[in-house]
């Protein structure tokens, strides 16, 4: 993520998913941040929306 292009590509990306209730992409820290409803913990398929949009996933955290 370069620029706050990629911030919104990124954020309308993982707002599609079912669940997500708001995402804060930092281009300048490199990190994205998602917001999510119970019961979406599927964090994989999160990162896989992400390097599906041309974007790669350094760590993936689960909390």
């Amino acid at each position: 993520m370069s620029c706050a292009g990629c911030e919104e590509r990124i954020g309308n990306v993982l707002r599609r998913v079912q669940g997500v209730r708001d995402v804060d992409a930092d281009h300048t820290s490199g990190r994205v941040q998602v917001h999510v409803g119970p019961g979406l913990t599927d964090t994989a398929a999160l990162a896989s929306r992400i390097t599906a949009a041309g974007f790669e996933v350094a760590e993936e955290v689960e909390a």
